[in-house]
């Protein structure tokens, strides 16, 4: 009775390593066996704030700018396509990277679940 569920804790371990070298691939830049997930994931938030700020500033001076010669709507047609999708990769990538994070930390705490019996 013993040495079988010994084979079966041997199956789970090399499925979880096996999940662990998948979620490493998908997770890209977090590290899981650094710092805590939410501590890496405020990070790249804040990142992604500074990405959103900075095209911001370029915006308004690309707006001022053409301003002066009277033509403001030039500078907003210019910014937006220059500068719009920056702003978006950004919150699409920290979207993406907090959902693979969830979903991650999910199988995590089910395979803890399962080697705890």
């Amino acid at each position: 009775m013993q040495a079988q569920g010994t084979k079966e804790d041997s199956v789970t371990d090399a499925e979880w390593s096996a999940r662990l070298k998948y979620w490493r691939r998908k997770l890209r830049r977090l590290r899981l066996d650094a710092e805590p997930l939410g501590t890496q994931l405020a990070k790249y938030r804040r990142v992604t704030w500074a990405l959103t700020a900075i095209p911001l500033v370029i915006a308004l001076m690309f707006v001022a700018l053409f301003s002066a010669f009277g033509r403001p709507d030039v500078g907003i047609v210019l910014a937006l396509i220059l500068l719009a999708p920056v702003v978006a990769v950004a919150w699409i990538d920290d979207r993406l990277l907090r959902r693979r994070a969830t979903q991650y930390s999910r199988e995590l705490t089910e395979y803890h679940r399962r080697t705890a019996r």
